[in-house]
């Protein structure tokens, strides 16, 4: 025969009850428990079976309802040590511009602080947590303000478009064996997640615009809403709606076709996304930051390929699909990204001279010989010095090297012109003093090495003649 029926007990929000041990016996009840275990005992459930569900010891959960039954011992009515003190400790913290006593410090001073003061100017005798529950009394803190969670839909229309918060970040990377500084731009797809990086050694206003550009490229078009924060090369003055935009980027956002919604002053919420996403791209990236790199373009494609491999595994917590379905889905709502060209700030002409290099930017850069003697247009992009001639683009260079002579040996390679005759051709010797490495400069060790089998055939017939 079955028992009779126990009460169903009242555990709410709580884990199911564990087989008893001697750590959950011996340990101490939270707040929570004790809260149930009242409310169970009340709707009359034995203390023995409250006990039970609950995996402790019956003798502690008697002890916890005969503590919480009892009456005040009366400490909370006792005189504090800290009485009488108050002038001396509103005077420690207005020394240190404490705001709690109107001084102009963006940070409390700690409690800590005010009792080593007060003990060692003052002789105070009291503890430590005396002064801290003084300060708590005295000064309670100030109401915390609850944050909006805001989900942008996929958008149908403007202005209920697709945003998406853009925002710089810092990171050391190894380029060609030498640790330098590089600077990425972040974008984020708010409602799909979709996230992409785009790298540059500096950041002025061309690389503020052409990362836009090259992160649009990457979306496959444009969002109607750009979230930025207040950075100089986007804001010229004011923050949030009354930001007044820098005319370069204004023209930008422009052509492109999207509104710029900048963010609030010292408002960290207001695009927390973007905030979240430097965080994430640290972890995401992080081996790719620590790898030595041959050159940007090859970190550029690395980052690429990683963000491909994060949408195809993570998924979107707005649908719950994998990022990459998602972010298929929102891009049917970006605008089309307009045909640009790469955006420059500097353009000069320069004449050739007669070993093939053009002067720009205190640097000096190789073009292909069959241009010496005749005028180029050199322009400084965001990365690259591009040197234009005939309507086409005919040499290409890293810009701002530390390096003042930069040299592509393949511009002084070719046939000759009826104007220009091609540079006499390296022989065997300047190309073994121009080998970029030990292994072009000197044969492999086995070409080096004599055979050794010589050698024991004259000591065998050496040994049979002494013989």
């Amino acid at each position: 025969m079955t028992g009779p029926p126990t009460a169903a007990p009242f555990v709410t929000g709580l884990e199911q009850p564990k087989a008893r041990s001697t750590e959950t016996i011996m340990a101490r009840l939270r707040q929570e428990h004790v809260m149930v275990m009242r409310e169970m005992v009340a709707r009359d459930v034995p203390v023995r079976q409250v006990a039970r569900d609950l995996g402790v010891d019956e003798s502690t959960l008697r002890y916890h309802l005969a503590r919480a039954d009892a009456a005040p011992d009366g400490r909370r009515d006792r005189k504090s040590v800290v009485e009488g003190w108050e002038a001396r400790i509103a005077a420690v913290l207005a020394r240190f511009a404490d705001p709690r006593v109107g001084g102009e410090a963006m940070d409390r001073v700690e409690a800590s602080v005010v009792h080593g003061v007060l003990r060692r100017e003052f002789g105070f005798a009291g503890s430590y947590p005396s002064v801290r529950r003084y300060l708590e009394r005295a000064f309670p803190a100030s109401a915390v303000r609850a944050v909006r969670r805001v989900e942008t839909p996929a958008g149908v229309q403007a202005p209920a478009g697709v945003q998406a918060p853009h925002d710089w970040f810092d990171v050391g990377v190894r380029i060609g064996g030498a640790r330098q500084p590089l600077h990425g731009l972040i974008g984020t797809l708010s409602h799909s997640r979709a996230r992409f990086v785009w790298m540059s050694p500096l950041m002025p206003q061309l690389a503020w615009q052409s990362g836009h550009v090259a992160l649009f490229t990457r979306y496959g078009g444009v969002p109607w809403w750009v979230r930025i924060d207040k950075l100089s090369t986007a804001v010229a003055s004011g923050a949030g709606p009354t930001a007044v935009l820098t005319p370069a980027f204004a023209t930008v956002a422009k052509t492109c076709g999207f509104a710029v919604d900048p963010c609030r002053r010292a408002t960290g919420s207001d695009k927390g996304k973007a905030e979240r996403a430097v965080r994430t791209a640290r972890v995401d990236f992080a081996d790719l930051f620590v790898h030595d790199w041959p050159d940007l373009p090859t970190l550029q494609a690395a980052l690429d390929e990683r963000s491909a491999e994060w949408h195809a595994t993570r998924r979107c917590p707005i649908t719950g699909s994998l990022i990459a379905e998602a972010f298929a889905q929102e891009q049917r709502l970006l605008q089309p990204v307009p045909t640009l060209h790469e955006r420059f700030d500097c353009v000069v002409a320069r004449r050739v001279s007669r070993d093939g290099l053009v002067s720009v930017e205190g640097r000096r850069y190789t073009v292909p010989f069959v241009w010496v003697g005749r005028t180029v247009d050199v322009r400084g992009t965001a990365q690259h010095v591009v040197v234009w001639a005939d309507g086409r683009e005919i040499a290409r260079h890293a810009r701002r090297t530390a390096a003042r002579l930069v040299i592509d040996d393949a511009h002084f390679c070719g046939a000759s012109t009826s104007a220009v005759l091609a540079p006499t051709p390296l022989g065997r010797r300047a190309q073994e003093q121009l080998a970029t490495t030990v292994l072009e400069r000197f044969p492999a060790p086995s070409t080096v090495v004599r055979p050794m089998a010589p050698y024991a055939h004259l000591i065998d017939a050496l040994a049979g003649a002494a013989s």
